[in-house]
């Protein structure tokens, strides 16, 4: 007499992706194996975590016979680190010959839509500080970016054009959140009255900020504007 064979599911992780979409995640997840595409599991099942906070997924659908598309909202910013775990095995997933799919445990998703890291701004037509917009007298300022630069920019490229009927007048920057000025930026006029061009890289915080610190003396030219930014 033959044993009983008892049906069990089928052991096998899936590849899982991401992209990010302006304020959620698309995540891919892509089967080796034909599936059943007349049941979902329920959307509790998808355990999904953005750089560590847990996020539920909300919507899922069917995009064709291997991959299943899952949504999930509320992401405010480019997230570093996605996981997704299946929280199974459910009868809702399962290939086309009714094998059920194993659980596992988190998977990390690669970015598969990621920004380019270096992002022109394109040609903007003014400068978006000149020296009535800035505060001098030698102490350190917040600048809010956060009208001109894209959430989830880490740093910021910046042209100034300065002048001084004084030499060697700075104005320096650094990344809001540092309290100290080894990890600095500056431009400086080095001598009187010539107009000179200076380009330097500041990081910026999480909200889009930086700090600045301008001599208290007098500028004839202090003009800012923002050229690049990083991701």
């Amino acid at each position: 007499m033959s044993p009983i064979r008892t049906a069990r599911p089928y052991a096998a992780k899936a590849i899982v992706e991401h992209e990010f979409d302006t304020d959620h995640l698309n995540i891919f997840v892509t089967f080796r194996f034909t599936m059943d595409q007349t049941v979902k599991p329920a959307h509790d099942l998808w355990l999904c975590e953005v750089d560590d906070v847990t996020k539920a997924v909300t919507v899922s659908a069917w995009q064709d016979a291997w991959t299943l598309l899952l949504t999930v909202p509320d992401i405010a910013v480019y997230p570093d680190r996605v996981t997704l775990e299946y929280a199974g095995p459910d009868e809702n997933l399962k290939i086309t010959w009714d094998k059920q799919w194993e659980p596992w445990g988190p998977i990390l998703s690669p970015d598969i839509g990621r920004r380019d890291a270096f992002n022109d701004r394109g040609d903007p037509a003014v400068y978006d500080y000149d020296k009535d917009d800035l505060i001098k007298d030698g102490a350190w300022h917040d600048l809010d970016l956060s009208a001109i630069v894209p959430a989830g920019a880490k740093a910021v490229l910046v042209v100034g054009h300065v002048g001084s009927i004084l030499y060697d007048l700075k104005i320096s920057f650094r990344k809001k959140g540092n309290i100290y000025e080894i990890n600095h930026s500056e431009m400086e006029t080095l001598r009187a009255d010539p107009d000179r061009c200076r380009m330097l890289i500041c990081a910026v915080d999480t909200n889009r900020v930086l700090q600045y610190k301008a001599d208290a003396d007098t500028w004839s030219i202090l003009d800012l504007a923002v050229r690049a930014w990083w991701f």
